[in-house]
């Protein structure tokens, strides 16, 4: 059985130049490998296509001066130097096809991140979500059917986030370095698919538990959930994989406990209620630790490459 090139082989080959010969055999031969191949060669093909209309055309040296110096060879004299205009500056391209290349190249990222998470996630987050709805809707009480689905589609969205704040111990963390395009664009594409996995799943979920309506449902769980979820990416990201999970499951636990239709009532209810229900600035401040955590892969992208 012929065993498939894996994505950095694949990454390393799909850029312009000819393709070694076994790997061009293996590439005829398996269809699967040449899937993958494609992607890989879109994504760079995108990723090239709009820096070349961002980047100015300089002609060589020969270019600009063969003429003057070849007429002072005939004339014996030295010629005094000619100004030479710059080439003019590509127009930008505004057809449809122009507006849509960020958007293709932001696709193809999210579909390889997509292929390229364990496969067991996605199944156990819907079993997850699905199991926790389930027994939601077995208690008369409203207070702790909220608790319980809110709690557990919670610990489901730190457990994704911690998922992708993890490129230390991933085998193909050398591919946020290897494709054409800003790991920290690498890293937001995972991040994306692994919140709105989950989020579409609790959504849809949120409807199977009866009671206090749908909208009641999805604000018990979407502002804690975020909040927990990027304050753990973006510590794992900036000092230890550790340490995020630490500080999620520490908001979490609180959250479970005395935050908004907790189980205890203590000092911290009102604080905790007001920081962990669905609010405008509660969302505010996970997109900021969103972006904190994103930053932090831009400086790696900087020192990779003065590496």
């Amino acid at each position: 059985m012929t065993s498939h090139l894996a994505d950095d082989a694949l990454a390393r080959l799909s850029r312009p130049g000819a393709v070694p010969a076994q790997h061009q055999r293996h590439l005829d031969d398996c269809p699967d490998c040449r899937t993958r191949m494609a992607v890989w060669q879109g994504i760079g093909d995108a990723a090239r296509a709009d820096a070349v209309e961002q980047t100015v055309a300089v002609p060589a040296f020969d270019v600009l001066m063969g003429p003057a110096l070849a007429a002072a060879g005939q004339q014996g004299e030295t010629p005094a130097p000619e100004a030479v205009a710059p080439p003019p500056r590509p127009a930008r391209r505004f057809a449809p096809h122009g507006f849509a290349e960020p958007w293709r190249l932001a696709g193809l990222l999210a579909l390889r991140q997509a292929a390229l998470l364990p496969r067991i996630w996605a199944p156990l987050s819907a079993l997850g979500i699905v199991g926790a709805a389930l027994l939601a809707a077995t208690f008369t009480q409203e207070r702790v059917a909220l608790r319980v689905f809110g709690g557990a589609v919670v610990l489901l969205m730190l457990f994704g986030a911690l998922l992708v704040a993890s490129p230390r111990r991933d085998p193909r963390r050398e591919l946020l370095f290897t494709l054409p395009v800003p790991p920290a664009a690498v890293f937001l594409a995972r991040l994306t698919v692994v919140l709105c996995v989950d989020m579409a799943l609790a959504l849809a979920c949120s409807a199977l538990v009866d009671g206090p309506g749908w909208r009641t449902v999805v604000a018990s769980w979407l502002g804690e959930s975020l909040l927990a979820a990027s304050l753990a990416l973006a510590l794992s990201v900036r000092f230890a994989p550790a340490v995020g999970a630490a500080a999620g499951g520490t908001l979490w636990l609180l959250g479970l406990l005395s935050g908004p239709e907790g189980m205890f009532t203590t000092p911290f209810q009102d604080l905790l209620g007001a920081l962990l229900s669905t609010t405008p600035w509660t969302l505010v401040l996970a997109l900021a630790l969103l972006g904190w955590a994103a930053t932090a892969m831009r400086r790696a992208d900087g020192a990779a490459a003065s590496d």
